[in-house]
C-alpha cells in the first residue's frame, strides 16, 4: 500500500498548480499558492522546493516592494499619486509577461517554473530598490 504523506500531496499540487507551462499564472498567483506556505523548506534542492523557497522570497520581497510603494504613494500629491499607480499597474503587468517570457525558454523542462519565479523575485527586488530611489 502506498501511503501519501502531507509534503508529498503539496508537492503533488504545487505541480499540479504550476506547470512548467506558466503562461496563464501571475506572480501573485504563484506567491499566494497554498502548496508554498511559509516556512520555506531548509533545503531547496529539488523542483518543487526550489519552487517553495522562490515563493517565500517573493512574498518577502513583494511586502518590502509594497511598503516602500505605499510610503512614496502617501507623500505625493493627488496627481503624482495617480501617476505612480499607473507606473505600478504597468510595472506589475511587464513584470508577470517578461518572467513568463524567460520561462519560455525552458518550455517543457522542470525548471521552466523556476525560472519564472525567480525572475519574479529578481524583478521585484529592483523594483523596490527603484521605489527607494525616488525619495
Amino acid at each position: 500500500m502506498i501511503r501519501i504523506t502531507l509534503p508529498i500531496a503539496c508537492a503533488a499540487l504545487a505541480v499540479a498548480l504550476f506547470p512548467a507551462s506558466v503562461s496563464a499564472h501571475s506572480a501573485g498567483a504563484f506567491m499566494t499558492n497554498p502548496a508554498f506556505r511559509d516556512p520555506p523548506p531548509r533545503r531547496c534542492d529539488t523542483t518543487v522546493d526550489m519552487q517553495h523557497c522562490a515563493a517565500h522570497d517573493l512574498r518577502v520581497a513583494d511586502a518590502r516592494m509594497s511598503a516602500r510603494y505605499h510610503a512614496l504613494r502617501a507623500r505625493l500629491r493627488p496627481a503624482a499619486r495617480q501617476a505612480l499607480l499607473d507606473e505600478q499597474r504597468a510595472w506589475l503587468r511587464r513584470r508577470d509577461r517578461d518572467c513568463i517570457a524567460k520561462g519560455e525558454r525552458y518550455r517543457g523542462g522542470s525548471l521552466a517554473s523556476v525560472a519564472v519565479a525567480q525572475c519574479w523575485v529578481e524583478v521585484t527586488r529592483t523594483r523596490e530598490k527603484a521605489l527607494v530611489a525616488r525619495r
